[in-house]
Order: structure tokens, then sequence, then C-alpha cells
């Protein structure tokens, strides 16, 4: 994923037969992520989706080079697939949540399986929503955003304090809108009740007796009832997830920090993403068509509403994300569910700072 930062990786100097990463001062104490750590970087594990492995790699076209989308899908369906997907012998995810050894930003971004084991994010209710286990729903979807942010080939492009900024400022709406497609994508009328986070974490208010718990997730619930809606509508499908989820990452019009620089690629790259999932709609609309006998007018109607109503989603899924990491920085502060980690307060209190400036 990060270049540069794999570079600075592969440079540490060995110390007793263990590579430290020297404390590298960055513009912004509370988000440096150099800190003094000690880890193994095999030569086998350099790049972080080897095509032997995962059948996927990164793309060395120009970010600026409109690719057919048939070529982007078949890259980002890869990647999806590869994040959702599980590890042999990793074993099932923990009941608790703490991770070893206090994990901070470096260690999600570069080593984000050492954070939570890579389970399936099929949200099947296994695992209900508690104090004791909203730490490791946390860690999990956390390893899962930074393992898919690894594949996005545009962030190299970006300066270092960029692309810790986005990374970070746009992870809960990223995240939020996984859940919306999981709870789109798995509810019925047996299940409807429940929210679904993924990788088998669930809330039955039913079986719900925190009122802390019960509100965060009562409120989660409603707001994503609100953006699924608008799924449901339209019949969303994953090729369109998979660009829509482009389009909120790249979408940084709220995110305050970015130098200018950063702001016009990001912007770029939004457009770019919209223009691609403008020609994917088009593409499959025009494909109904031939079967339906659609007229031209009805072809060019039928692509209009259905892009707008996609491009629309990222209103929804900003006011889930707010609410999401607002909610998450009082159970950091509160220490609620054991979540006063290094790296939940570098996600949810310390990047605030930034964002709020």
């Amino acid at each position: 994923m990060f270049n540069e930062f794999l570079y600075k990786v592969e440079q540490m100097e060995e110390d007793d037969g263990e590579q430290r990463a020297k404390s590298d001062k960055a513009g912004d104490q509370r988000m440096a992520i150099y800190v003094n750590h000690s880890f193994q970087v095999s030569q086998g594990d350099r790049y972080r989706f080897p095509s032997n492995q995962f059948g996927y790699g990164l793309s060395n076209c120009s970010p600026y080079f409109l690719q057919d989308f048939t070529h982007v899908l078949n890259r980002y369906m890869q990647l999806e697939a590869y994040c959702d997907a599980v590890d042999d012998l990793t074993g099932a995810l923990p009941k608790t949540g703490l991770a070893p050894n206090e994990p901070d930003l470096f260690q999600a971004l570069f080593f984000p399986r050492s954070i939570a084991p890579r389970t399936p994010m099929n949200p099947v209710a296994s695992t209900q929503m508690t104090e004791e286990t909203l730490s490791a729903m946390w860690f999990r979807l956390v390893a899962h955003y930074f393992e898919w942010l690894a594949g996005i080939s545009e962030l190299q492009y970006l300066s270092d304090q960029d692309k810790l900024r986005l990374a970070v400022c746009q992870l809960c709406k990223v995240v939020c809108f996984s859940v919306v497609y999981a709870n789109y994508h798995f509810k019925n009328d047996e299940n409807d009740d429940l929210l679904f986070f993924g990788s088998g974490f669930y809330w039955d208010p039913a079986r719900g007796n925190d009122p802390l718990m019960d509100d965060y997730c009562q409120e989660m619930k409603r707001i994503v009832n609100q953006v699924v809606y608008p799924l449901r509508k339209v019949g969303m499908v994953k090729e369109e997830f998979v660009l829509v989820k482009l389009i909120l990452l790249f979408d940084c019009t709220s995110l305050m920090g970015l130098s200018d620089e950063g702001l016009e690629f990001t912007r770029s790259m939004c457009n770019k993403y919209r223009t691609t999932l403008s020609q994917y709609v088009r593409c499959h609309i025009e494909e109904l068509a031939d079967t339906e006998g659609w007229s031209q007018n009805e072809i060019d109607r039928c692509s209009m509403d259905r892009i707008k109503n996609l491009l629309d989603l990222p209103i929804g899924v900003e006011k889930l994300g707010k609410l999401d990491d607002d909610s998450l920085a009082e159970m950091v502060e509160s220490n609620y569910g054991g979540m006063r980690g290094t790296l939940q307060q570098q996600i949810h209190t310390e990047s605030r700072k930034v964002r709020n400036r």
C-alpha cells in the first residue's frame, strides 16, 4: 500500500536479531506513527498482496488514467473478496477484544492481521454485542478496513501526512457503509430486528440488557435502516457497492487538514470513480434494455435515476459515520468495554482534534 512507508520499514536497523523502527517526527505529534516498534518483516511479506497468493496486484497505471470499468472491478472485487476471506488456522475470533501488545496506528497500517484474526465477514448472528464483545468487534472491522486500504494503489501518490489523515478520518464512514451493505444483503423478515456488524457480531434488542450498548446500537440501527432503504430501492449489486465504497474513501469535501495538493488529488480520484460507476450502470442498463425492449429515452432515464440514487448514498453514510465516531469516542473516553487503547484513542479521540480544527 504505502510504498514509502514500506521502504522505511525495510530500512529498520536490526537490534539483537529484531528490526526496530526509530521514532519519526511528524508535524502533528498526535498523529505520529513511528514510535519504537519491533517487528519481524520477512522478505516474503514485503508486498502486501502478492499475486501468486491472493490473485491480486496493485495497479501500476497512472492514477489519472480512466480504465475501463471491467478492469477496475476485476481488481477491486478480488480485493473485497480477499479482505472478506478467512485464513487457515486463524481460529475463532476471541470473545474479548484485547489485541496483543497494545497495537497502535503503525501496527494497524502495516500489520492489520496482527490486531484481529481474519474471520469471515459474512454476518452470521453468533456473538451478541455487549460491553465484553465491543472491543473484539471493533478490532475486526478496523483490521478489515486497513487490509482493504493496502490494496488502494492511488494512496501511494499522497504525502505521508495526507495519507494518514485520509486513512484515519475516513475510517468510520467506510466501515459503516460495509455495515449498511451487510444489513441490506443479509436481512430478511425473520431477522429484521437484528443489527449486523459483520464477522458474526450482531445486536438483538430482545437480548439487550446494557443501556449504553442498547442506545448505541438502537441509534445505529435507525440510521442504517434509513440508508438501507435506497439500496433496496435500486437493488444495489456488489459491483456498485465496491465502487461507491471507493467514492466514499476519496470524498474529502468535509475533511479538514488535507494539503491543497492532497485535496485536489482526492477530488480527482473521487470523480474518476464516479465516472467508473456511471459507466458500469450505463452498461448494466443497456444489457437490461436489450431483453426488455426499452427505447433510448428509457435507457437514459433509468441510467440517470440509478446513478443519482447511488451517488446520493454518501450523504446518509456521512451521518452514520459521524454518529459511530462520536459514540465510540465517548466509549473510549470512559474506557467502556476496555476501549481506551492506544489505537482507539488515535482513531476516535486524537484524530478528532485534527478534524475539528
